[in-house]
């Protein structure tokens, strides 16, 4: 049986110039999962204007919940790449009830929260053996009436980090907050950050390293983060070497920049051709 790898969190919509296409941390995850040999699986909840049989999607194991709303999003970059988001439509929240029995023993669990969707209770749905890993990135927004997408402080944090195995944010994330990421390294038994072109860095039982990202010619940076974070929970799952899985989830990320949307999530030959080509 191969390996299993579950996303848990909206397939969503983002916004174009050419209409919306699929977009959301499950997406990007499950899509990366599957690209790398996984067997990936997705619990999500959607609404009817959400196309169920994208093509893109064939292959990966989703329960779908019903909702009245998609989530969708209307990414806007400034010259300097910093994003200011627009929501146009959320779908329902996700509880522990909505994560399948059989899903329970999943290898990799991955909480990936997009507009404050995954409820707390959800990370004690798993068995003693599956890999945790969580973006809090769905967790750290609000929005307003016009659908503004603002920064919030983590509520949950304290209800969730002591009983994941790895976090992984990006320094965008913390950018309105930077005084929380001491509280997320405190609670969380692994903490990565990443800081796109400029790296990451892994914090561990009051230790610290960095590591280099890999240089591309970014066309598109959505997504990225998500792609880092599934290649990471998989190779730190496979080998247990932070470096290893540092440098593998680096090489995964540099491939999806290069495109926009999904379309250059790289299949696991891409990904070992360029890692012996460093």
């Amino acid at each position: 049986m191969s390996t299993t790898f579950l996303s848990v969190g909206h397939f969503c919509y983002d916004v174009s110039p050419n209409g919306y296409i699929l977009g959301g941390s499950a997406s990007y995850s499950t899509l990366t999962a599957q690209n790398l040999g996984y067997c990936a699986r997705a619990v999500t909840a959607v609404g009817a204007n959400f196309d169920r049989q994208t093509p893109l999607l064939d292959g990966i194991e989703t329960v779908y919940h019903t909702s009245a709303d998609t989530t969708i999003f209307d990414n806007r970059y400034d010259e300097n790449g910093y994003r200011q988001q627009f929501i146009l439509g959320a779908a329902r929240r996700l509880k522990g009830a909505d994560i399948p029995t059989e899903w329970h023993d999943s290898d990799i669990a991955y909480l990936c929260p997009i507009a404050d969707e995954v409820s707390a209770e959800v990370v004690h749905c798993f068995s003693e053996d599956t890999l945790i890993g969580a973006t809090p990135q769905g967790w750290l927004r609000q929005w307003d009436t016009d659908g503004k997408v603002e920064a919030k402080r983590w509520e949950t944090a304290k209800d969730i980090l002591p009983y994941i195995d790895v976090l992984i944010l990006s320094d965008e994330d913390i950018r309105p907050y930077p005084d929380e990421l001491d509280r997320y390294i405190e609670l969380a038994p692994i903490v990565v950050l990443t800081q796109g072109g400029r790296g990451a860095t892994f914090f561990q039982n009051g230790t610290q390293l960095g590591s280099e990202a890999y240089a591309v010619r970014e066309v598109d940076p959505t997504g990225a983060g998500d792609v880092f974070a599934a290649a990471f929970l998989i190779n730190y799952y496979q080998n247990r070497s932070v470096e290893d899985a540092l440098n593998f989830a680096h090489c995964v990320a540099s491939f999806a920049v290069e495109g926009i949307g999904t379309s250059h999530i790289p299949k696991l030959s891409q990904v070992m051709a360029r890692l012996h080509s460093v």
